[in-house]
């Protein structure tokens, strides 16, 4: 667990970003890092796999940050903290803001050297492999097995124009994966005493043989300062969930780690977020779910993607994750705006035809703590920042990439988002 006192984010020049500092993403299929999901991402060196978190490109965004500018294309850096930017320029609680609301994630480094930019990740977060179950509408034949199985059998999909849509082409993983896995594990072994947080994720974790490995190494620490998160869609046999969660709480009780967090997958309710993740059945979704509230040793998050696709079932999903607070309290909501997929975003219906919608969202979240507090701001800021002005073209991208997926999987988007089709 964490220590008692908490010390935040001791940076005080903005826009220093914890992240930039304080987290590497590893996308082993794709050889690549970044230091947060919304930024560029990096290309890995097998020769030099001990340094990703301290590559190049992250020390130039850190050491720009630390002159008091956003790492902007014009400011020398790669543009990719717009987001942040546009939402706190609106006024809207940013990923940037939320993260340095979190304590005790500093680098060692800045302990004694506040404008250190070569420092020791405290969160380490693992895309292992792409084998999935699961055909969610904003995924990609990077991410998911599924998505790739289709793109084989009917082919790519193609833009209004008759180009291929970029992200849907059928994909391999990067020749060296198993190499970058392997050298994960080493690093793991060897700097895992570091670390205080530890996310695998998929494709569908639980699915992957990767897994059973990771344990085995984290078997090997002795970090009673550690949380390992798994992220999963919960669309998983009983049998192999309940295994790997046994595996996993003996890691606790051996003080390998200190803590789990299971982080459930889950964009809204119902018919509309069943199309949106093609292949979840709720019912299923929800018995995993109640199993792992009943685990009180287990710290339990949701994470949803917003999309057009699920906005207006929040307010659904919000109440049942309120009624499972009842019986194990140790349970948060985590959320953000879907990126690399611009007719996927909110954006394009523009502000007003999401007003009854937002209102009904945060009528409805929870205000127990502060970190529900957090929360209902940093969805109010996501929304604050879509524009008033609706974009034509990219409502009827998302009517054409819809049709193409209705044709491949016998659905009908028009049935089940009959408000979408304006």
């Amino acid at each position: 667990m964490f220590d008692k006192d908490k010390k935040y984010f001791p940076i005080k020049q903005q826009p220093a970003c914890q992240l930039k500092w304080t987290w590497s993403t590893l996308w082993l299929t794709e050889g690549t890092t970044n230091s947060c999901h919304r930024c560029k991402r990096i290309p890995l060196d097998l020769n030099n796999f001990d340094n990703f978190h301290n590559l190049s490109h992250k020390i130039k965004e850190r050491e720009i940050m630390l002159s008091g500018k956003w790492p902007t294309i014009e400011n020398g850096g790669s543009g990719h903290c717009s987001f942040c930017k546009e939402v706190e320029d609106v006024g809207g609680f940013s990923d940037r803001m939320q993260h340095l609301t979190i304590p005790n994630l500093s680098p060692k480094e800045l302990d004694t050297n506040l404008i250190a930019t070569s420092v020791t990740p405290k969160i380490l977060e693992v895309f292992m492999n792409a084998t999935c179950n699961l055909k969610c509408t904003y995924c990609n034949t990077r991410d998911s097995s599924q998505w790739r199985a289709e793109a084989e059998k009917f082919g790519i999909l193609k833009n209004i124009d008759g180009t291929g849509m970029l992200g849907y082409d059928v994909n391999k993983n990067h020749p060296d994966t198993k190499k970058f896995f392997k050298k994960t594990l080493e690093w793991i072994e060897k700097n895992g005493h570091e670390l205080r947080r530890l996310h695998l994720l998929g494709g569908e974790t639980f699915y992957q043989n990767e897994l059973q490995e990771m344990i085995n190494t984290l078997k090997k620490l002795k970090n009673r300062h550690l949380e390992l998160n798994i992220v999963s869609n919960l669309m998983v046999k009983d049998q192999i969930f309940k295994n790997y969660i046994e595996q996993i709480r003996e890691l606790i009780v051996n003080k390998n780690i200190g803590r789990f967090d299971l982080t459930a997958s889950i964009d809204g309710w119902g018919p509309e977020a069943e199309y949106a993740r093609s292949g979840l059945k709720c019912d299923h979704w929800e018995k995993l779910f109640s199993h792992a509230v009943n685990q009180k040793w287990m710290i339990i998050n949701t994470n949803q993607t917003i999309t057009s696709l699920t906005v207006r079932t929040i307010p659904q999903l919000i109440k049942i994750i309120k009624k499972y607070r009842k019986i194990n309290t140790k349970i948060s909501m985590h959320f953000g705006m879907v990126t690399g997929r611009p007719w996927m975003h909110p954006n394009v219906f523009g502000k007003d035809f999401w007003k009854n919608d937002i209102k009904k969202i945060l009528d409805v979240m929870p205000i127990d703590n502060q970190r529900d507090i957090v929360a209902s701001k940093y969805m109010e800021g996501s929304f604050d920042q879509i524009p008033k002005e609706v974009d034509q073209k990219q409502i009827k991208n998302l009517k054409n990439f819809l049709d193409q997926l209705d044709k491949r999987r016998n659905t009908s988007w028009r049935q089940v988002y009959p408000y979408l089709d304006i």
